[in-house]
């Protein structure tokens, strides 16, 4: 019975790590706008990963775009944006606002970096 239930379990976790590899790990970040940064100011993934986003604003609204990946959100105060995609270039990126948010909006930056 022991045995049985040892030889169950292991063979659980081999499937869910054959689904795991199959279906790949998303790198999940929450990253909160606020004037006049982003947190977390810096992110790290490996080339290959499938990155979301979870996004919001704490205050006024922003903007949230890293053009080479094609990214440039509308992020209001209170509401969440979902964005999904695969970090297929290598390189540390600038993440900054897109929408003019005070006076402190040109420095409101954080890194994005590719491994």
């Amino acid at each position: 019975m022991r045995f049985a239930l040892i030889f169950a379990i292991f063979l659980i976790s081999c499937q869910w790590n054959a689904e795991q590899a199959q279906n790949g790990d998303v790198k999940e970040f929450r990253i909160t706008a606020r004037q006049f940064s982003f947190t977390p100011g810096e992110i790290e993934v490996k080339k290959g990963d499938t990155v979301r986003l979870i996004i919001t604003s704490a205050d006024v609204p922003h903007g949230f775009a890293i053009p080479e990946y094609g990214i440039n959100e509308v992020l209001m105060p209170g509401e969440i944006v979902s964005v999904e995609f695969i970090a297929d270039k290598e390189g540390t990126f600038t993440a900054y606002c897109s929408i003019y948010c005070g006076t402190g909006h040109s420095e409101m930056e954080s890194r994005f970096i590719v491994n």
